[in-house]
Formats: structure tokens, C-alpha cells, sequence
């Protein structure tokens, strides 16, 4: 498979291994340089991390209600480690985390458990009524379904952002081979906002299925 050359790669581990940590090294120098100069009006850092977390704040309330405010550290750190995972792509020599299924797979299986843990918390017995169905009689047929259901969520949960970060990654590594540099200039433009999408959409699916976990069966 045509790849594009890797800057930094330690030998016996894996690539993104590397990248992920470098990933969290920044996240967490960017996090420093932010929290060292607050200021009243924010601005450069400060304003990115204040915009996630009134972000956050807002899709919990309004998705999860006012119970929500207690997920806002987890679900405002996944979207600023997806997103950042997902930009380092962008930079030559470098390579996405996220566009390895491992690194998608280990985000998804921890909203996947988190969401029925937090069910099970809430409603305690009565949450295996989610998975019977509206009537009794159909209850047999109604679990497998909804069993299949809730395992095919973190399956696609981190397909859809492994899919869409490595085709692009791919994509812009066949053009930068191929074609003149203005063409993939501008594809690599398109890369960033679709690393934005994709951290947004991952994010977003993560409160819906809390929320789905948390809500009142009727």
C-alpha cells in the first residue's frame, strides 16, 4: 500500500502508539500554555478550549438534560483528543491515530461500556425493559434484536471514523504522488474540515447513546 514517509517511528512499536503520544504531549503543552495566561476576554488557546467546553456544556443539556453535566470532562476530552489525533495528519511526516481501527475501536468500546453502566446505575433492573420491546409476547424475539442492536453501535461508532480518517489520509498521499502540489493543497483544506466533521459526529453519538441509556423506558 502507497504510504507516505513517517517522521518519527521508534522500532518495535507501533505507529500510532507513537503518534498518540505525541498527540497528548500537545494536548497537554496546549492545555499549559492556555491555563498559564487566563484571561477575562479569551483569546488564541483559551478560546478554543472555553468554545469546547461551552460546546460540550450545551449538547449535554440539551440532548441528556441537566444529569448531563457530569459527562462533560470525558466527552470534551474525546473530542479535543479526536480532533487533534485527527489534524496531525494533516502534517507531512506524520500520520493520524485515529486512522488505525485499535485507536477508534478503544474510544468506541469506552462510550459503549460507559453508556450501559451508567444505565444499569440509573435504572438498575428495570433497564433490561429497554432491551424486551413494547409487549410482553414479542419480548423472546425483541431481546436479540435489540442485543444486536447495541453491539453493532460501537462497531460502527469506530468504523465511521476509521473509514473516513484513513481514506483521506490515503487520498491526499495518492494525489501528493500523482498530481501537482496545488490540487492536494487544496484536498488537504478539505482533510481539516473534515476532521473537524469527524470529531464532531464522534462526539455527538457519544452523549446520543447516553442518553438513550439514561432515558425513561415507556
Amino acid at each position: 500500500m502507497l504510504k507516505a514517509p513517517i517522521l518519527i517511528h521508534i522500532q518495535g512499536i507501533p505507529v500510532y502508539w507513537t503518534m498518540t503520544v505525541i498527540v497528548m504531549a500537545g494536548i497537554l503543552l496546549a492545555a499549559f500554555i492556555a491555563g498559564r495566561t487566563l484571561k477575562v476576554v479569551p483569546g488564541g488557546l483559551q478560546n478554543f478550549f472555553e468554545l469546547i467546553y461551552i460546546m460540550t456544556e450545551y449538547f449535554l443539556k440539551e440532548i441528556i438534560g441537566d444529569e448531563g453535566a457530569v459527562y462533560l470532562p470525558l466527552i470534551a476530552s474525546f473530542s479535543i483528543f479526536i480532533l487533534f489525533s485527527n489534524l496531525i495528519g494533516s502534517i507531512p511526516g506524520f500520520t493520524s491515530p485515529t486512522a488505525t481501527i485499535d485507536t477508534t475501536a478503544a474510544l468506541a468500546l469506552i462510550v459503549f461500556f460507559l453508556s450501559h453502566a451508567v444505565g444499569i446505575k440509573k435504572h438498575k433492573a428495570k433497564y433490561i425493559k429497554k432491551f424486551l420491546g413494547p409487549l410482553l409476547i414479542i419480548a423472546p424475539i425483541m431481546i436479540i434484536i435489540e442485543i444486536m442492536s447495541a453491539l453493532s453501535r460501537p462497531f460502527s461508532h469506530a468504523l465511521r471514523l476509521f473509514a473516513n480518517i484513513f481514506a483521506e489520509e490515503f487520498m491526499v498521499t495518492v494525489l501528493l504522488f500523482l498530481l501537482p502540489w496545488a490540487i492536494p493543497a487544496i484536498m488537504m483544506y478539505m482533510q481539516i474540515f473534515t476532521d473537524f466533521m469527524q470529531a464532531f459526529v464522534f462526539y455527538l453519538l457519544a452523549i446520543i447513546y447516553i442518553a438513550l441509556s439514561l432515558e425513561e423506558e415507556h
